[in-house]
């Protein structure tokens, strides 16, 4: 009986520490009966069951050091100087705080409001493996303050522009642009003020001036956007005024000019209709909105002005309607090079109309139209199809007057490795347009071997087609490169203010070589720069144009 009673005493001890082994082991690595893994979460784990310990923010520098390609002098000593962006900026993009139930599709949005942000090169949140998650959110610093020098020539036409830019003025985050810029129309000085995220309720804060060689523009804006898919409100206000005088095109060579003169005036305020909603969202905006241009005559006789339009005023109250479907997909070299690029597959869809009144009578009582939808299509795995339609313009007495259907469809279709077949279709079809604003086609709108602004009318068609390569190698730690071959084919028909010296159907083929900067900002919210070098020659045309083009410009994409 007493060896019994040892053996068990024994045996009680030895699971009792068994246990507590067991216990501590669980509690050491945040195992317990009601936690699992982060990727198990369920939409009832965004509960605060599983609230978000900490969030570490993680800011890299410009060039890491660490690899030997990177660690010399002038990278440091750029390293050095740069001031990186602070902590607050990122967090103030952030749509969670410590404490928040986690949630993956917060996480998601958050990542690709950062990709979108001038000041960085790109942006990743991941978790770690807990019941109480810890997230990570890693940034790569670019360089902002940089000398503003710019030159592209396209279509015969050269415009060029220097000054100072920065992007992420002392780490702020905001945007500061001083610059003197000429192009074919007129030469100015601008001043610029942008702020994505001015920390009062997730607000854009947007100011502009410009003294122009032909009169001066101002521009300032306060909106509170749609941030997020669950931002429940979005409100707005806007202004804006220009004087400067307009170009009238005839085969790329100017043939007239008047003045203008644009003042406009926004407000809006909108709210998501299901608050609960999550994939499928529904919005209604509400607005009011003043237009108001005049025109006049430039020059001295005989060298005045030949054709002025009619001046135009509108005021009205209007209701748009925002349907997203969240498809959001990331891919990778379609419009960019090497850069991770957020798709949505799921439909988008605004249609806003109002009703104008007006002192003027051909334009009283008015409806306005504004729609456009947007959608991607993923037929495989490599290949895509992205189409964006749309349809603007007026109706009065039953007829439609400065009215355009239009539609923008690309096939993408990685047919090699690093390869892109590429074809763009663009349609459009203008309806008793305003004389100052037709349809044009030439250099600088996707018909490379020509002019610019070398056809007008109200009806346009341009489809081209191009073999893509998208380099892998990141030369000399700057820059990425690409290149294309192409071939454009467009018409521009119809009626248009001036009659027009050349029409028909118009070719041309080249060749070209992409750059895309990996350690500078950019000049647009969620736009990669990329530099185009293109030699195009037309196929068509007259004799009078030059037989080779050569094009240089800055766009948002390949």
């Amino acid at each position: 009986m007493q060896h019994q009673l040892v053996y068990r005493l024994i045996g009680l001890m030895l699971l009792t520490r068994i246990v507590a082994v067991n216990e501590a082991y669980s509690d050491e690595n945040n195992i317990s009966d009601d936690c699992h893994p982060i990727e198990n979460y369920s939409e009832s784990d965004t509960a605060d069951t599983h609230p978000i310990q900490t969030i570490s923010i993680n800011i890299q520098p410009i060039f890491d050091e660490s690899k030997p390609e990177e660690n010399n002098w002038l990278f440091r000593t750029i390293n050095y100087l740069h001031i990186d962006t602070r902590k607050s900026v990122i967090k103030n993009d952030l749509l969670f705080d410590e404490g928040d139930g986690y949630d993956k599709k917060l996480l998601e949005q958050s990542e690709r409001i950062l990709r979108t942000r001038r000041y960085l090169n790109n942006a990743t949140i991941s978790t770690q493996q807990s019941c109480h998650p810890t997230i990570a959110v890693d940034v790569r610093e670019v360089w902002t303050l940089v000398p503003e020098i710019s030159y592209s020539h396209a279509g015969g036409k050269s415009s060029y522009g220097f000054g100072l830019h920065d992007s992420n003025f002392l780490g702020f985050g905001k945007t500061v642009n001083l610059t003197h810029t000429s192009t074919s129309q007129r030469t100015g000085n601008l001043f610029e003020y942008y702020d994505p995220n001015s920390g009062i309720a997730d607000s854009i804060i947007s100011l502009q001036y410009a003294n122009n060689s032909d009169g001066i523009a101002k521009a300032a804006s306060f909106t509170r956007p749609f941030v997020a898919l669950e931002t429940e409100w979005s409100a707005g206000v806007s202004y804006g005024e220009l004087n400067e005088e307009n170009t009238l095109y005839n085969a790329g060579k100017e043939v007239d000019r008047f003045a203008h003169t644009n003042r406009n005036d926004s407000i809006f305020y909108g709210i998501k209709l299901d608050a609960s909603s999550r994939e499928s969202i529904h919005r209604i905006l509400m607005g009011y909105t003043s237009w108001k241009d005049n025109f006049l005559a430039t020059g001295i006789a005989p060298k005045t002005s030949i054709f002025v339009p009619d001046d135009r005023e509108y005021n009205y109250p209007w209701l748009e309607y925002q349907h997203i479907h969240d498809g959001y997909i990331k891919a990778y070299n379609i419009q960019q090079i090497n850069r991770v690029e957020d798709i949505n597959l799921g439909s988008e869809i605004h249609f806003r109309l109002g009703y104008a009144a007006s002192p003027i009578l051909a334009y009283d009582k008015s409806y306005v139209v504004n729609s456009n939808y947007k959608k991607a299509i993923s037929l495989s795995e490599n290949q895509l199809i992205l189409a964006d339609l749309g349809a603007t313009g007026y109706y009065r007495a039953g007829d439609f007057y400065n009215s355009q259907i239009q539609s923008n469809i690309s096939y993408h279709w990685q047919n090699f490795n690093r390869g892109q077949l590429f074809v763009g279709m663009t349609a459009a079809r203008g309806f008793n347009l305003f004389a100052d604003l037709p349809l044009e086609l030439g250099g600088d709108t996707g018909l490379r071997g020509y002019p610019a602004r070398y056809q007008a009318g109200d009806h346009l068609r341009l489809i081209s087609v191009e073999q893509r390569f998208f380099g892998e190698k990141e030369w000399f730690s700057l820059f990425h490169i690409g290149a294309a071959a192409f071939y454009d084919e467009g018409h521009v028909w119809g009626e248009s203010a001036i009659p027009q010296i050349q029409s028909g159907l118009l070719r041309d083929v080249g060749v070209g070589l992409r750059i895309s900067g990996t350690r500078t900002g950019n000049r647009e919210e969620g736009a990669h720069n990329v530099v185009h070098l293109d030699i195009a020659y037309p196929l068509d045309g007259g004799k009078d144009i030059s037989k080779m083009q050569w094009i240089v410009k800055v766009k948002k994409g390949f």
